[in-house]
């Protein structure tokens, strides 16, 4: 019951999070940021590298975003906003850094997966903006959930890692109507 109370709130959260969502607002950011990206790169690989690297970002922040989450669930307690804009800050930080020492190995990596997996640029930059936009939702769940603690002390009667994973079907349901929704070409 706890579990279904919790889902619930969930799922109404998330419709909140969308809900008043411009799409064309969305579409011409993704359009204007992936422009910038075309635009500073030198040739359609590095372009392809730059979108895949930053996806690599939003992989590594989808954990740590994952771990402070459980962290706030198991204590049963949730941070302070500004606490939470800190720690996020500081993984960002910690995963940029990763990122940069490791882009020669990740982008030898990419340019085997370009060829064995036939990628397209088309199917690269939707990735990229589904890996985006999942990380925006992320971001911005949490941030409701610290910024309401009274309304959201229910998801601490539900299972952590139920939760987690409810949250996460929520957001790539979402993520995936939002983008479908987009033309990015």
């Amino acid at each position: 019951m706890a579990q279904e109370v919790a889902n619930k709130f969930i799922e109404n959260v998330c419709n909140h999070l969308v809900r008043n969502m411009n799409i064309t607002k969305v579409e011409e950011h993704f359009k204007e940021t992936i422009a910038m990206q075309r635009n500073s790169a030198t040739s359609a690989v590095d372009f392809w590298d730059m979108l895949m690297i930053n996806m690599l970002y939003f992989t590594e922040n989808e954990q740590a975003w994952e771990q402070e989450f459980l962290n706030m669930l198991n204590a049963k307690k949730w941070v302070k906003p500004s606490t939470l804009e800190e720690e996020l800050l500081m993984h960002q930080m910690r995963i940029r850094q990763q990122v940069a020492e490791q882009m020669d190995t990740v982008k030898e990596l990419f340019h085997q997966q370009y060829e064995t997996e036939g990628m397209t640029e088309e199917a690269i930059i939707y990735d990229y903006a589904y890996s985006s936009a999942g990380h925006s939702m992320r971001m911005d769940l949490l941030t409701v959930l610290v910024s309401t603690p009274e309304q959201s002390q229910i998801l601490f009667d539900a299972d952590p890692l139920e939760t987690i994973r409810v949250v996460n079907g929520y957001i790539a349901y979402h993520t995936d109507g939002l983008i479908n929704k987009t033309k990015l070409l």
